[in-house]
């Protein structure tokens, strides 16, 4: 798991965001908002979820309820590895 923080987002914010939730993945900024117009970031949060192959499973504009979010990783880790 890896989190991005948008440019648009201030980064002081974000820093309290992690620490009151005891965010344990890392998290970099998207300072120069490349990442977010390669990936077509246009709100947050945004969530792509990746095989084990790295290609795309699926994307997720908007938040997801934590049962949407379980599901989604329970589908991924119980995908074979090729």
């Amino acid at each position: 798991m890896l989190g991005v923080n948008v440019m648009w987002d201030n980064e002081a914010d974000a820093r309290k965001f992690i620490e009151a939730h005891k965010i344990l993945y890392p998290v970099g900024r998207d300072s120069t908002g490349e990442i977010g117009r390669q990936y077509q970031i246009e709100g947050t949060p945004t969530t792509f979820l990746i095989n084990r192959d790295g290609s795309l499973y699926g994307r997720s504009r908007g938040a997801m309820t934590e049962d949407e979010f379980q599901k989604n990783i329970d589908a991924l880790l119980g995908q074979k590895a090729k």
